[in-house]
C-alpha cells in the first residue's frame, strides 16, 4: 500500500507555499476521491448540459467570476 503524506509534510509546504487560498482551495479538490467522481459523472452526460454543470458547481461550492 503506497504511503500517503500528510498536508503539513514539508516538500507537500513547499509545492502548495506559493497559492493564494484559491489554488489551495483547487488542489484540494483535484484531489478529493469524491469530488473527481462527481466531475467525471457530470462529464459522462454525453453533451454540453449547462444545468448539470451549475448543479455541480452548486454542490462544490465553485463560482467563475472571471469568464471569458
Amino acid at each position: 500500500m503506497p504511503t500517503i503524506r500528510p498536508w503539513d509534510a514539508a516538500p507537500l509546504r513547499r509545492a502548495y507555499a506559493g497559492l493564494d487560498p484559491a489554488g489551495l482551495a483547487q488542489e484540494w479538490l483535484r484531489h478529493n476521491p469524491a469530488y473527481r467522481r462527481d466531475h467525471a459523472a457530470t462529464m459522462t452526460t454525453g453533451k454540453v448540459d449547462a444545468e448539470a454543470w451549475r448543479a455541480f458547481a452548486r454542490r462544490w461550492g465553485l463560482r467563475f467570476p472571471c469568464r471569458s
